[in-house]
């Protein structure tokens, strides 16, 4: 039974959109910045603020669909006009100004009602509020207008992840993951789903391919650790919490501290197990 797990861009972690747990971050500056040029027509500055803020894991998500956005215009698959609505919109959301915001994606969605990323952008607007059976009708829509939006099925999947219901999670990340096999949160978020469905075994391929795609990802790393244990498979284990800890850069260093404790309870129960066999 798995005991402990340690999350990212799951769940609740995505229940905020950027401006609420990143402001002051480099990334987080970056994307809000982005907003802000995107939000003013400056496309091309835009999109280069939004590679920048592609390096923090929570603000990833959102830079990506900001990138699909922009290229959709750039490459004149939708007017400029209609896209400086929901980037307006993106703009007041990041004030809070929710209503204002979702007035204008509304507005969006009349000149163009086959506009996935409007109805994707009301959904986070919805899904930041708490609001999560509105934000799952939203990312909804945009996946039977705009399918192409992979990013409704990866937000859909993390709120039904967030409501309990798992196997609806994992199908929305197993979507996902066939039209954009790059995306290490994918295969993170898949990964975390089969954790709380205690299927440790299918857990640890995707969070073996989301290090494969990004390295230095110590979450996964420390979830590879909790799934290792499990598995009873102690010095692979006690290897990827050492690996979590060398990659841990975040100030507060909560994962590095998290993963020393179960080093330390690792050892602890293997020194115990060891002296109860010489004692026999």
């Amino acid at each position: 039974m798995i005991r402990k797990i340690f999350l990212v861009c799951s769940a609740a972690a995505l229940i905020l959109i950027p401006s609420f747990c990143h402001a002051g971050t480099e990334a987080g500056d970056a994307y809000f910045k982005g907003i802000g040029l995107a939000a003013g027509g400056k496309l091309e500055e835009a999109k280069a603020e939004f590679q920048k803020s592609l390096v923090d894991d929570s603000v990833y998500p959102y830079a990506r669909l900001e990138l699909h956005a922009i290229d959709d215009v750039l490459n004149h698959k939708i007017k400029k006009e209609t896209a400086l609505l929901v980037f307006q919109g993106k703009e007041l959301a990041s004030q809070k100004k929710w209503q204002e915001a979702i007035d204008l994606f509304n507005k969006a969605i009349k000149e163009n009602p086959n506009y996935g990323y409007a109805f994707i952008s009301k959904g986070i607007a919805y899904m930041s509020q708490g609001e999560l059976d509105k934000a799952i009708s939203n990312f909804s829509e945009s996946i039977d207008v705009s399918p192409e939006f992979t990013e409704a099925y990866q937000n859909r999947g993390v709120l039904y992840e967030y409501k309990g219901q798992f196997n609806k999670a994992i199908v929305d990340f197993d979507k996902a993951i066939a039209a954009d096999p790059t995306s290490y949160i994918l295969y993170f978020n898949r990964g975390m789903a089969h954790v709380y469905k205690n299927q440790c075994d299918k857990a640890l391929p995707d969070l073996e391919k989301a290090i494969e795609l990004k390295p230095n990802y110590a979450k996964a790393y420390i979830n590879k650790g909790v799934v290792l244990e499990d598995l009873k498979r102690t010095e692979e284990a006690i290897e990827a919490y050492r690996k979590a800890m060398q990659l841990d850069t975040s100030q507060d260093k909560e994962i590095a501290k998290d993963a020393e404790a179960s080093i330390r309870a690792l050892e602890a129960e293997k020194k115990k197990a060891d002296d109860s066999k010489k004692d026999k």
